[in-house]
């Protein structure tokens, strides 16, 4: 991977960690709010793909490396997260006897299921699904390296799968998985293709930074607006956006270097707390009467999500202190 690629791949995985607490702070649900943040998950399983088909060649040595390596950097912080969410929920609500957003079993085997499935720390169930993804992912390489334009019958074979999936389960994901994987396994051919392809106008207009992502703005709130989250267009626009995100990527980063090196340390970080802080400071708010669970108060989210990002800054700051520790939470990334 060149060292351009890996900077555009960094600020992606930027971009959509700040998408993804956006999302969640947004606890009314402001449509439009919605309805573009919920980019982040795909494109996360896309650049996921990819990032694990760089360099790919279908042998046992290298499975069992790649194994072992999301060993590290996946499983061990998300059971760290989910652990560290349960005793944090189960003091709050026995010790205190103060409300909490979820069902805290205590009996030990209820105790091991509700970790083992992500029950304390919601959002890591991406994380849960990205392992199943490691362990199976040799198909998906076998099968698009072997054919290329099998890509287009994974997808489409997925699109239908999912329609009978939930949204919190692997295979919901197929088209994602297959998008990054082509990616990743044919990243020279397209290249090439771009290159060749770059001065045409409809290239132009496709992958112009500051033109497509309004497009895709107008579009969506225009297509979704007043519809359920949910059915085969809605899933449609979610899985092309991982490759509306990677065209843009192609031809330039949207986001400053300078601001993404300041940031990304704190991305995963953020992906594993984020929810802790985003419940506490609308309990607060509730306690404060500033809002109810019926009313729609555009201010808290907005002030929600700067409080969120305000603590993850500052706690991960103080947590970088502590090498052993930080490095358990972020999956000992760099």
């Amino acid at each position: 991977m060149t060292a351009s690629l890996s900077a555009k791949l960094r600020s992606a995985n930027v971009l959509m960690t700040l998408l993804i607490v956006t999302l969640h702070s947004n606890m009314k649900e402001i449509y439009p709010v919605t309805i573009l943040t919920d980019m982040a998950v795909p494109t996360f399983f896309c650049i996921s793909s990819f990032l694990y088909f760089q360099n790919w060649q279908p042998s046992r040595a290298l499975y069992i490396r790649k194994i072992r390596s999301r060993v590290k950097s996946l499983l061990i912080p998300y059971l760290l997260y989910n652990i560290l969410f349960y005793v944090y929920y189960l003091i709050k609500a026995y010790a205190f006897h103060l409300p909490v957003p979820k069902d805290i079993p205590i009996a030990p085997w209820d105790a091991l299921v509700c970790i083992v499935s992500s029950v304390p720390d919601g959002p890591l169930w991406f994380i849960r699904e990205l392992l199943v993804f490691v362990v199976t992912a040799p198909l998906f390489g076998m099968i698009i390296r072997k054919y290329k334009y099998s890509v287009v019958f994974l997808i489409v074979g997925g699109i239908v799968v999912a329609q009978y999936m939930g949204y919190s389960f692997f295979l919901h994901w197929i088209p994602c998985f297959s998008i990054g994987c082509f990616f990743a396994l044919y990243q020279q051919e397209i290249a090439l293709w771009y290159e060749t392809t770059k001065g045409r106008l409809w290239n132009r207009i496709l992958i112009s930074t500051p033109v497509l992502p309004l497009v895709i703005v107008v579009l969506c709130c225009l297509l979704f607006y007043q519809s359920p989250s949910q059915g085969l267009p809605y899933y449609l626009y979610r899985i092309s956006a991982p490759l509306l995100v990677m065209l843009l990527y192609i031809k330039a980063d949207p986001l400053p270097q300078r601001f993404v090196r300041a940031v990304s340390p704190y991305t995963f970080y953020a992906y594993g707390i984020h929810v802790l802080f985003i419940w506490n400071i609308h309990g607060v708010l509730l306690r404060l009467n500033y809002v109810t669970e019926e009313g729609v108060y555009p201010l808290e989210f907005l002030f929600t999500l700067v409080c969120t990002l305000l603590l993850i800054y500052v706690s991960g700051s103080v947590l970088r202190r502590i090498p052993l520790v930080w490095s358990l939470l972020t999956g000992f990334r760099q």
